[in-house]
């Protein structure tokens, strides 16, 4: 999943800087540039626009007057020069505000931001958005997943790892948040450390169970109801 992205800017070199910056970041399209907010009023009506880096003081129209034009607007990230607007600006409830000359690492950290809005208004780091697909936020992405492609999921300290079939995905994110959000069945907690996917699983014994060539053992709490689940789906 890709957010596209609008600037509106009347300096030039502050438009090219903005775009070299912006397409070293994945998950980002670039839809189109702007000299001045007029231009952009007209280009909003016809392009769909996730996110706009917006310039403050321009000719014509503020940046914020602009804002105000929008009946629904998209997550805005204000560019300027001046810090005075800073107070202005998050009345607005921007995403952030960024003071030119914009280095790469500041925009990261702004747009990072973003990132994080739509997962936590959209579908968080990892949830079930049907009944058979799942939302799981890593390397900057949100990657749809099917159900079933999911085989277990295991638990890194302050990361969980994602394992399908033939590779694997990390998210920053807790097991046990993780196993209330995720469908039940066929999600089963196993150990304090592994949920598996119980569609996945090919046998199961006293000491634990084995799904697509890897044997996962048991937790002591966790054991006795995990037994259950998955012996009721054999």
């Amino acid at each position: 999943m890709k957010f596209k992205y609008l600037i509106i800017d009347d300096e030039p070199l502050a438009r090219k800087l903005i775009l070299s910056h912006a397409s070293k970041i994945d998950g980002l399209e670039f839809v189109a540039e702007c000299g001045n907010a007029m231009e952009a009023i007209s280009l909003i009506r016809t392009k769909s626009v996730d996110l706009i880096f917006l310039d403050i003081q321009m000719p014509e129209m503020t940046g914020f007057q602009f804002a105000s034009t929008l009946k629904n607007p998209p997550a805005i990230i204000l560019t300027t020069a001046y810090r005075d607007f800073a107070p202005e600006a998050f009345d607005l409830n921007v995403i952030d505000y960024l003071l030119k000359p914009i280095s790469f690492e500041r925009m990261m950290k702004a747009v990072n931001k973003f990132f994080d809005s739509k997962v936590d208004h959209a579908v968080t780091t990892i949830e079930q958005c049907s009944s058979r697909s799942i939302h799981i936020r890593a390397d900057r992405k949100i990657h749809k997943l099917e159900e079933q492609e999911i085989v277990y999921i295991e638990s890194l300290d302050d990361y969980v790892k994602i394992h399908l079939k033939d590779s694997s995905l990390i998210t920053r994110e807790n097991i046990s948040t993780l196993e209330v959000k995720l469908p039940s069945p066929p999600f089963v907690r196993i150990h304090r450390s592994f949920i598996v996917n119980s569609t996945w699983v090919k046998t199961i014994s006293n000491e634990g169970i084995e799904l697509n060539g890897k044997k996962l053992p048991f937790g002591r709490t966790f054991k006795r109801p995990a037994l259950s689940r998955l012996s009721s789906k054999t």
